[in-house]
């Protein structure tokens, strides 16, 4: 399912979203982006959709509320020279899965398996584990079910673990967007993960900054109230920003 988002976040809703996000976990911060972005949509529904089909929903209003481009930033991991490069939202989309099913049939060794994609609430009980590897397991132990359909005959084993695990990633490739990157500087090769969720929270935190900012200064300049300076657009808010400086 692509995602159809509307219209962006405006600068009343990015303040609210901010302020009711700041200090949440990343996955609290997902799920409330994405009742704004659908508000149509059943709480409990959102819970449910797959980490691939979250984030293109969330892709999808980071593109109507900011744009299309991502302008992205690297270290590389032998000499630390900076690497900037840019992403695009709608590149990234283009790789979201068509399919809704729930369930799919794969082998992996001498095996049948059933496997989903992991959604939220997965999520939640995988990140509670002690460690990674207990993580996965938690993770698989909820997406991965024998052909029979028992979970309980799941014979898990380090290879068919690591082997399921990228069955999942390939099912669902938006859950973890793996970009190559190369240093200019060193010639080093790497691979970084690129994650919507921290980056467009990032990317709303520095602009609910501006934004108090914006409006501290034109309420001291104009008398004008909050609600009044954030119903103004981007651009004739940022000339009577330029002119209460002048």
């Amino acid at each position: 399912m692509m995602p159809q988002i509307v219209q962006g976040l405006s600068a009343a809703a990015v303040l609210e979203v901010w302020e009711q996000g700041a200090n949440r976990h990343p996955l609290d911060q997902a799920l409330l982006l994405l009742r704004y972005a659908c508000p149509e949509e059943p709480f409990e529904a959102m819970c449910e959709w797959s980490i691939g089909q979250r984030d293109a929903h969330l892709l999808a209003l980071r593109r109507q509320t900011i744009g299309d481009r991502i302008e992205a930033y690297a270290e590389c991991p032998a000499c630390r020279n900076g690497l900037e490069f840019e992403l695009s939202c709608s590149a990234l989309l283009a790789s979201a899965p068509t399919s809704e099913s729930t369930w799919t049939t794969v082998q992996q060794g001498s095996r049948i398996w059933e496997v989903r994609r992991p959604t939220s609430r997965d999520l939640v009980e995988a990140i509670s584990a002690a460690d990674p590897a207990q993580a996965r397991r938690t993770l698989l132990s909820r997406c991965v079910r024998g052909a029979s359909g028992d979970v309980e005959a799941v014979a898990w084993t380090e290879a068919n673990e690591a082997g399921l695990a990228a069955r999942l990633g390939e099912l669902d490739p938006l859950a973890e967007v793996l970009l190559d990157l190369r240093c200019e500087q060193c010639g080093e090769q790497w691979q970084a993960v690129f994650d919507i969720v921290t980056f467009f929270w990032n990317e709303l935190q520095a602009r609910s900054r501006r934004l108090l900012q914006e409006v501290d200064l034109l309420a001291r300049t104009y008398g004008w109230t909050e609600r009044e300076i954030l119903r103004l657009g981007e651009q004739r808010r940022g000339l009577y920003v330029e002119m209460a400086l002048s």
